[in-house]
Formats: structure tokens, C-alpha cells, sequence
């Protein structure tokens, strides 16, 4: 009986696994990421005039806009100013003459938009579209606004300081 009992206790010290006669350590380590501040101009929608009559006093408004990426809570500021330096002035290719506009903030026109660096830097989370309100006069004794029948275009270059 005493054999059957030791043969017994022997099989079942064979049947326990080696894992639970091993030794184990532990260490620790970190997973690390910089998120570094960052602007960029995602995507613009040009400012329409449409069709302008210079036989007739009157506001012709038009918009766009630009939509700006940051990363979460970057200071920025934009503005938009011609691509080649001069004022808000439209060019026909054919005809030389000239329409000059305006571009506001507001849909009222009455706040200009930022055309230049150095404005005040506002924190936004993620994505903001902007939209540019644009508005042509046309007003007697206005000679640019007099012009031609052509189409009339000016590049503009939209910033983000950051």
C-alpha cells in the first residue's frame, strides 16, 4: 500500500507544470509622444462677385472662405492679403481696367478683415472656417468701378500665424 501511495505522489508531482517552479521579474516602461503646435490652411472657397453692372449704383456683396486646422488650443491669426502686394483690386487680363472691393469679417461689411500680421492670437480647438465677406460699390464717379466686360480676378494668399 505504501508503494501504490508513493508512486501515486510521485505522478502527481510529475503532473505539476514547471511554470509554477519558475521565477519571475518585473519592470516598467513608458510610451511617449510630443504633440509640437501646428497650423496649417486646410482647404479655401474663393470670394464670387458674380455679374456687376457698372451702369448701376450699387452694393454687389460676394463670400468665401478658408478653413484653418491647429492643433488643439495653438494661439493663431489670420489674415488675407494680395498675393503680390498692392490693394483689394481686381485685374481683367484683356481689358487693364481695374475693380477695386473690399473684404470684411462681418456679413454688416463693416469690420475689415485682417489684411496684415500681428494681430491678436485667439486659442481655438481644432478646425475653424472663417468666411470672407466680400462687397464691390459701384457709385457714380468711381472710375475703377466703371469698367469693361471681361472677367476680372485678383490671387489673394490666406496666413495663419502661430
Amino acid at each position: 500500500m505504501k508503494r501504490i501511495s508513493t508512486f501515486l505522489a510521485s505522478l502527481a508531482i510529475a503532473a505539476i507544470p514547471a511554470a509554477s517552479f519558475a521565477a519571475t521579474a518585473t519592470g516598467t516602461l513608458n510610451a511617449t509622444a510630443t504633440v509640437t503646435a501646428k497650423c496649417v490652411v486646410a482647404s479655401t472657397s474663393n470670394v464670387v462677385f458674380g455679374a456687376i453692372d457698372p451702369t448701376v449704383n450699387a452694393n454687389y456683396d460676394g463670400s468665401g472662405s478658408i478653413t484653418t486646422r491647429c492643433t488643439k488650443n495653438t494661439p493663431s491669426f489670420l489674415f488675407v492679403a494680395p498675393t503680390v502686394a498692392g490693394p483689394l483690386r481686381m485685374a481683367s487680363g484683356t481689358t487693364g481696367d481695374n475693380i477695386t472691393y473690399g473684404l470684411y469679417s462681418d456679413s454688416g461689411r463693416s469690420t475689415a478683415f485682417p489684411s496684415a500680421t500681428g494681430g491678436a492670437k485667439t486659442a481655438h480647438p481644432g478646425n475653424q472656417t472663417a468666411t470672407l465677406y466680400g462687397r464691390v460699390v459701384v457709385a457714380s464717379g468711381q472710375n475703377d468701378t466703371v469698367a469693361a466686360a471681361s472677367d476680372y480676378t485678383q490671387a489673394l494668399t490666406a496666413t495663419i500665424e502661430y
